[in-house]
């Protein structure tokens, strides 16, 4: 197992190396013995840097590019809004326009004194 990659992976993808090591043997890139001595090591490795865990507050996600292009063929087609988008996915708005990158239009009211 080659730890400087999978600690590499951790941060690009935002999963645990425990996690990446797991999927490796579920898909059969390793055998149970390789597994098991992979989990012997990251726990010696413990608390070295790139190898303790980090809170998934500091992965910043996925952007969709697809959902980005679906919704403005839907736009097209049957003009679908964000707020329509956003009660059909049963997500508030601001999440809707976040993930496709759009800017609120709404002007920013502020108390002037």
């Amino acid at each position: 197992m080659d730890f400087a990659r999978l600690s590499e992976l951790r941060q690009i993808w935002g999963v645990s190396i425990h996690s990446l090591v797991y999927r490796c043997r579920e898909v059969g890139l390793i055998s149970d013995a390789t597994t098991s001595r992979a989990y012997q090591r990251l726990r010696a490795l413990e608390g070295q840097p790139g190898f303790s865990p980090e809170s998934v507050s500091n992965y910043a996600g996925e952007q969709p590019s697809l959902l980005r292009q679906a919704f403005d063929l839907a736009v097209q087609e049957a003009d679908l809004s964000v707020g329509q988008l956003a009660h059909e996915l049963a997500w508030t708005t601001r999440r809707v326009r976040e993930l496709l990158g759009v800017q609120d239009q709404r002007p920013i009211l502020r108390l002037v004194q």
